[in-house]
């Protein structure tokens, strides 16, 4: 894909996206929120999309998520 003149691989920016989602702080949740719901909630799918695209791109939906 080519976005304002630069070549983007769409898997990377998938990938790059679940990385970089934050959780709830740490002032208002204790442990944090599910990578999957994460997933879900950023790009409006279902809990199973969302473990599947965090499975697809190496990460653990289990793993619990804070900012």
């Amino acid at each position: 894909m080519k976005l304002s003149g630069c070549d983007i691989d769409e898997r990377d920016l998938i990938r790059s996206a679940i990385r970089s989602l934050k959780g709830p702080s740490k002032y208002r949740s204790k442990h944090g929120q599910y990578r999957w719901a994460l997933v879900r909630d950023a790009f409006g799918v279902g809990s199973g999309v969302a473990s599947a695209l965090c499975r697809e791109f190496g990460f653990d939906p289990e793993e619990m998520i804070r900012s």
